[in-house]
């Protein structure tokens, strides 16, 4: 791609990314059904019984559903308990300050920067987080009510607004089709079985094959371990059983990533009924709940990708009735290491609440209180990296606008038309539902729909009756962009986090990671204990690869910042990515050598250990910003052909993927990941 093409994303680019967020998938459905009836029930309940802040019950709806409920019931949990503590704080706070607004204003922001750091320093941030959210709304509400009593009283209905809906959510959740990880992990070793059983069956038909992309390899292996440590924190015998259900994703894993290899090969085999029949009984037995048992070993191929299979499959079966060690048990804390030394929270904490002390002042002084949105705006868009804070900017303004726009429409022509709550839910269930499928989409994305449905309900459903007050559209807009825009100035000017430096050094370590996989299984006391070491090795590498690229998006998004236009990033990470892919490749073919003591196994072992050397120098290269020495690879592979040239026997396979490594590590040398690194290191710090 041109560098102009680069610097100037043409428009189907754009719509290619729209599409790929908004596309469907399995499970996406289903979390737009719960949140659509929880938010329905807590219309009808908040209209009925006339409780306030409906808003913010609705946004409880999506701070409490998540992926999965387990993940559900943690972050309901927590928000209750930061609801609670942050209305008791503020009931404190209003009766020894309500008549000095200067304490009151100190207390607040006291109470504010300690959510703040919490958030930053420990695993239960959430709370923390929603302390500090509440503190600052409640805070719009000194300033409209000068009457203690009623001030208490609309205190006490924000808590209550907060609270019920979080018990409505985690009901519907757990009631209604929920997302159960144990599910969800039987269901997704399943679809990726039924990839490995089109990929044979192509192989013995010689129809068309299926052609897998490499990162499905990726995200389906990543899937897999989330769901399992969901599950085993909420069922205590996926707990106990943690290790054995672990050897099942090595093995689908392994055979996930061999169908992989297959796709991409010229290749017709025939002979793979039993290897089929069995790929298909661990499928079945995964969705039985049953062990894994093989009646007779499978016979050998010609083929490494199918030994590959073959022996997976068989040592799964082999460690059907041995006892396992139990997994190790997480041993981290909930909080982080550095807590009290690390200057970069509380300076987060400090900024955070400057941003919002900076909107408070600015809506009180120019006595303009429909913007007070501004500053909760400081609060929601508060995270550690500029560029994180820049992106999630973006998407609250790019969701509140397409909210506002749908209320405009609404309030002009169907809100005269609408006498009752049923039409009321007709017309606002669509627009919940719409803001619902983009909340069910990818991180990238996921943030906008909430807020659509925040704009539209802040807007349209805070009152009792229509709402015909267009300024209110318009206050709550202008709110948001002062918010976002005072946040970002404090964020680039005080104290800036920037990823670049961290981004080189998670490049380098996902190098590392390549160069770990290359040599894997060396030193195993068994064959099975080197099949998983080469597991456990292809999974960290996946998982940084991951990692790499959400962090590069949030770089994208910070000032100063050009890689994002002038190199292609997809690009190579992409080359990444299939460099991990050949590595195995190559890793697969030795381990099936039909000659393990033989002089080109000597010499396909040697380049990869020529690969994994230059796979560290190039990882040296991008943590100190230094040029890499020369790379031992041609000299590997030279000595290879030399020996290959004079060997009686093809080993076809083992030729091509030795020649596949070569070919990345020289795209991966040449491409644009110099560039990346140069880039990254004259990125401002």
């Amino acid at each position: 791609m041109s560098e102009t093409a680069l610097k100037h994303p043409t428009a189907s680019r754009w719509w290619q990314l729209l599409c790929t967020e908004l596309a469907p998938f399995p499970g996406r459905g289903d979390a737009v059904l719960r949140y659509v009836v929880s938010s329905a029930i807590i219309i009808v309940i908040s209209m009925g019984l006339q409780i306030p802040f409906l808003a913010l019950s609705l946004i409880m709806v999506f701070f409490t559903a998540q992926d999965n409920t387990v993940m559900t019931k943690l972050s309901g949990v927590m928000l209750m308990l930061g609801g609670t503590l942050a209305i008791s704080l503020a009931i404190l706070l209003l009766k020894y300050t309500f008549d000095t607004p200067m304490l009151r204003i100190i207390g607040a922001s006291v109470i504010v920067f300690a959510g703040m750091y919490f958030m930053r320093i420990s695993k239960l941030g959430a709370i923390g987080y929603l302390t500090a959210l509440l503190i600052i709304y409640s805070q719009s509400f000194v300033d409209e009510i000068q009457i203690p009593e009623l001030l208490i009283r609309v205190t006490l209905y924000s808590w209550v607004a907060t609270i019920y809906p979080i018990f409505i959510t985690m009901a519907v959740n757990a009631l209604l089709r929920p997302a159960d990880s144990r599910v969800m992990l039987r269901d997704e070793m399943a679809r990726q079985l039924d990839d490995v059983v089109a990929v044979l069956d192509a192989c013995q038909t010689g129809s068309a094959m299926p052609r897998f992309d490499i990162a499905k390899v990726e995200r389906g292996v990543l899937s897999l371990h989330r769901h399992l440590a969901f599950a085993a924190m909420g069922d205590k015998t996926y707990q106990r059983d943690k290790t054995r259900h672990q050897l099942r994703i090595t093995t689908v894993d392994r055979l996930h990533t061999a169908a992989v290899h297959l796709s991409h090969q010229p290749t017709s085999l025939t002979d793979v009924d039993t290897l089929r029949a069995a790929v298909s009984a661990l499928r079945q037995a995964i969705v039985d709940q049953q062990t894994f048992r093989l009646d007779a070993p499978l016979p050998a191929s010609d083929d490494s990708t199918l030994r590959e299979m073959a022996d997976a499959l068989q040592s799964l079966a082999e460690l059907a009735d041995t006892p396992l060690p139990a997994a190790p048990a997480d041993k981290g804390g909930l909080i982080v290491a550095d807590a009290w030394t690390n200057p970069v929270y509380p300076q987060f904490a400090l900024k955070t609440l400057l941003a919002a002390l900076i909107c408070y002042v600015f809506y009180t002084a120019t006595h303009w209180q429909g913007i007070h949105t501004s500053m909760l705006t400081c609060i929601i868009v508060a995270l550690p990296s500029l560029g994180a804070v820049a992106q999630k900017g973006l998407l609250r303004i790019g969701g509140c606008l397409v909210g506002s726009l749908l209320t405009l429409l609404a309030t002009v022509f169907v809100i005269p038309y609408i006498d009752s709550i049923t039409g009321l839910l007709m017309l606002s269930l669509p627009i919940i539902a719409l803001g619902s499928w983009v909340a069910a989409g990818s991180p990238r994305s996921n943030y906008a729909g909430l807020q659509i449905v925040f704009a539209f309900a802040l807007a349209l459903l805070e009152g009792f009756g229509p709402v015909t007050d267009l300024t209110e559209i318009r206050d709550r807009l202008i709110g948001i962009l002062v918010g976002i825009l005072v946040s970002y100035v404090v964020y680039t000017f005080i104290w800036p986090e920037r990823e670049g430096d961290a981004l080189r050094a998670l490049l380098g370590k996902l190098l590392r990671s390549i160069a770990a996989l290359a040599v894997a299984g060396r030193d195993a006391a068994s064959v099975n204990a080197s099949r998983l070491d080469i597991a456990k090795a292809r999974t960290q590498g996946w998982s940084l690869l991951a990692s790499t690229r959400e962090m590069q998006s949030r770089i994208a998004a910070e000032p100063g910042v050009q890689v994002y236009f002038t190199t292609d990033t997809h690009g190579w990470f992409v080359e990444v990515r299939q460099a991990l892919f050949a590595v195995n490749r190559l890793q697969t073919a030795l381990s099936h050598d039909d000659e393990p003591d033989g002089e080109l196994h000597r010499l396909g072992t040697a380049v990869a250990d020529a690969a994994a050397e230059r796979l560290q120098s190039l990882a040296s290269a991008f943590e100190q910003h230094a040029p890499s020495p020369a790379s031992p690879m041609p000299a590997a592979v030279a000595a290879f052909d030399t020996a290959l040239a004079r060997h009686a026997t093809p080993h076809t396979e083992l030729m091509e993927a030795v020649h596949a490594v070569a070919q990345r590590l020289s795209q991966l040398h040449s491409s644009t990941l110099a560039q990346a690194a140069d880039e990254f290191a004259a990125s401002p710090a």
